[in-house]
């Protein structure tokens, strides 16, 4: 394939995924560098754990913070383990080795951050110059600032649709409003909105299997089989043929964390379609 010209950063978790969507953007661009981002500092000690519970306690309820505390610790025990393995071995690695390579093969700049916003994001963004910004996986709020850094834009890779599956866990609100076929991605450019902005890229997940696939790991293979029609618009944005996707006429909607018994009622709804539909 051709390289493209643009020169990209992307910004996101330092995780094998990330690496992996870092590796495919070096293929048809010019990696300028990587910003990887660390908005959740808070979990790094408990102080910070407190602190950030006693926030969402004032905000949403002492009962919300203990169901989303009940569903975080079921999910690191029962779940995180299961998805992280399905998304190594369907996904990640087959992916490393048709391309022949390793993740450790690529070199850029790079930095680490608590927040994308900060001076040090700022100015490493001025120096290694991007013509766009990829993001994905991260917490923070993009500002005016860093949006109008490259002049094509911010981009974000959202794991549902939007605009009526913005913020938080997606695949997981999702589930939970009974939606089973509706289980997407979206690639947007960042305006002043979380999660909002317009649309170049939109579809659905392909080959997820319901009985043993939950949302974490839909998550990911949602993003995953975005790639080939984000490689085409880039393609187009290039060429200034690109063009935004129809407004959907969807009610807007913003979700938040989870919970155990949120999680328990999703279970419930799912087995019943599965029932209804083997």
């Amino acid at each position: 394939m051709n390289k493209l010209k643009m020169r990209s950063v992307f910004i996101g978790s330092k995780n094998e995924f990330d690496e992996m969507i870092v590796d495919w953007l070096a293929e048809r661009t010019e990696i300028a560098g990587v910003v990887w981002s660390d908005s959740a500092t808070w979990r790094k000690t408990w102080k910070g754990r407190f602190d950030y519970g006693m926030k969402r306690a004032k905000k949403y309820g002492y009962f919300k913070l203990l169901n989303e505390l009940m569903l975080f610790f079921y999910v690191k025990k029962k779940v995180a383990v299961t998805d992280l393995g399905f998304l190594k071995r369907e996904i990640i690695r087959p992916y490393w080795k048709n391309n022949g390579r390793k993740f450790s093969d690529l070199k850029f700049p790079e930095i680490s951050s608590e927040n994308v916003n900060k001076k040090e994001v700022l100015d490493f963004l001025g120096e290694v110059k991007p013509d766009i910004i990829f993001a994905m996986c991260v917490n923070d709020f993009f500002g005016k600032k860093i949006r109008a850094i490259p002049k094509y834009g911010v981009f974000l890779w959202h794991e549902g649709l939007t605009p009526e599956y913005r913020g938080l866990y997606s695949p997981f609100w999702t589930m939970y409003n009974g939606q089973f076929d509706k289980l997407a991605y979206s690639f947007l450019r960042m305006n002043d909105k979380v999660d909002a902005g317009e649309v170049y890229v939109q579809g659905f997940a392909k080959g997820i299997d319901l009985n043993k696939h939950n949302y974490s790991f839909i998550g990911h293979k949602a993003i995953y089989d975005s790639l080939g029609e984000v490689g085409i618009f880039l393609q187009q944005l290039e060429e200034g043929t690109h063009k935004t996707l129809p407004e959907r006429s969807a009610t807007p909607n913003y979700y938040t964390y989870p919970g155990l018994t949120q999680y328990v009622s999703m279970r419930k709804k799912l087995k019943k379609y599965l029932t209804n539909n083997k």
